[in-house]
């Protein structure tokens, strides 16, 4: 299932990187950017497209089962950000108190809870494999934010109306004749009312995507709070028919020193991103620091970079990895400035010669005592040859490659608006 407007959290992320957003917050607002305080239109509509990293996932679009399909978005949700922030397999929690770490069922449903009370866009029509479609968030022209599409003339839209009050007309008359086939003992003719289902989603979802005079949405995925927040039963295997006993909202017990706080306010995701991103949780510093480690090295200081768990393998150099998170945080959260003192050290600009007596002590080069040669990827490789050759494009289109139809369009909820601010 592609989602046409995943485009604009690339961009989003590109240039978060590129202005060396500090990670704390870099993550915060992926987490929760809609509930963060905000300057102007402008910055509240970034924050809010920062939030598509909860909305960009794989999604079991075909499931018909609506609890189920809720539980499967709040899973991958959970999955997604524990081994990419916490390096934890808060997951493997879900049917079950978790096999190797201290991770018991109830903590699981207990964050469940938290993406359960929210609302997640992600710009899907109705159609034969896609059983939940969704809305996007409307971002307003006030954003600033490129379209990503032409408008159209409201003559145009006057017809894509018009088509779609068509084919709604025959999908009813189609109906009908195919229920009189049932009554009469003959075979409906369902082919056809697939075929208008389909038409109807793609139609809807083209008109959506303009406003009442034909101008182009600026559209984003997403997530928001919902109304009323709710918490979650402990179902029993994972399995949407057997919930338990209902758990508050809250966080991972044994990630916290003293008895985690409770959720307060709304879904929970603000306080959990505030948590995530603060020095009281040095685990996400260690785990970005030993990602960054890999991409320079080839090998993380604990190898299984979305695994720092039981399961998961011990790290080379502990004192290491525990030494740069405290300069990452000291450092504000800097990636560029970790990256400078990385790639400065004299363990990275060793050679990758061979010496006989440090391989037969450490063939794997687990302890650095050379540098690994490495392959290059194709991303990086085309990228190095674009810019020798000054064809290196630094700026994002205004459009993406591709754009398709969509649900339709949600404005956002003003949050926290400060004097004169709104969306």
């Amino acid at each position: 299932m592609l989602y046409p407007f995943a485009w604009r959290y690339r961009d989003w992320v590109i240039d978060a990187l590129n202005r060396d957003l500090p990670y704390n917050e870099f993550v915060k607002q992926q987490v929760a950017g809609d509930l963060l305080p905000y300057k102007d239109a402008a910055d509240q509509s970034r924050k809010i497209v920062a939030t598509g990293f909860l909305a960009i996932g794989s999604k079991p679009q075909n499931e018909r089962n609506p609890r189920q399909f809720a539980l499967e978005l709040a899973d991958e949700q959970i999955d997604t950000l524990s081994q990419s922030v916490l390096g934890i397999t808060i997951a493997c929690a879900r049917c079950h108190d978790h096999k190797f770490d201290p991770i018991p069922q109830k903590d699981y449903y207990a964050l469940a809870g938290i993406f359960l009370s929210s609302e997640t866009l992600y710009g899907t029509n109705r159609g034969l494999q896609n059983q939940n479609a969704s809305d996007l968030i409307d971002l307003g022209h006030e954003s600033g934010m490129p379209a990503g599409f032409e408008g159209i003339s409201p003559a145009q839209r006057a017809q894509l109306a018009n088509r779609l009050e068509e084919a709604k007309g025959s999908q009813a008359e189609s109906f009908r004749t195919a229920q009189a086939a049932r009554r009469a003992g003959k075979e409906a003719d369902n082919l056809r009312l697939l075929a208008l289902r389909q038409q109807i989603g793609t139609i809807s979802g083209e008109l959506n995507r303009y406003d009442e005079s034909g101008n182009a949405r600026i559209l984003a995925m997403g997530v928001y709070d919902r109304s009323r927040p709710v918490d979650s039963p402990v179902f029993n295997r994972g399995e949407a028919t057997q919930p338990g006993a209902v758990v508050p909202r809250g966080f991972v017990q044994v990630l916290f020193q003293e008895t985690p706080p409770p959720v307060r306010h709304g879904s929970g995701r603000l306080e959990l991103a505030e948590w995530l991103a603060s020095r009281d949780n040095p685990q996400t510093a260690r785990v970005m620091v030993n990602r960054m480690w890999r991409w320079l090295f080839g090998r993380g200081i604990v190898p299984t970079v979305d695994n720092f768990g039981a399961m998961g393998e011990k790290p080379s150099h502990p004192e290491l990895l525990d030494h740069l998170a405290l300069r990452f945080m000291d450092h504000g959260w800097s990636i560029k400035k970790m990256v400078r003192e990385i790639v400065l050290s004299r363990t990275y600009q060793l050679a990758t010669l061979h010496a006989p007596q440090n391989f037969a002590a450490d063939p794997e080069n687990t302890l650095c005592w050379r540098m690994t040669s490495r392959t290059v990827d194709a991303e990086s490789l085309r990228d190095a040859m674009l810019l020798v050759s000054g064809k290196l494009d630094l700026y994002p289109q205004e459009a993406p490659w591709w754009h398709g139809p969509t649900k339709g369009a949600r404005a956002h909820p003003p949050l926290h608006h400060p004097a004169g601010a709104s969306l």
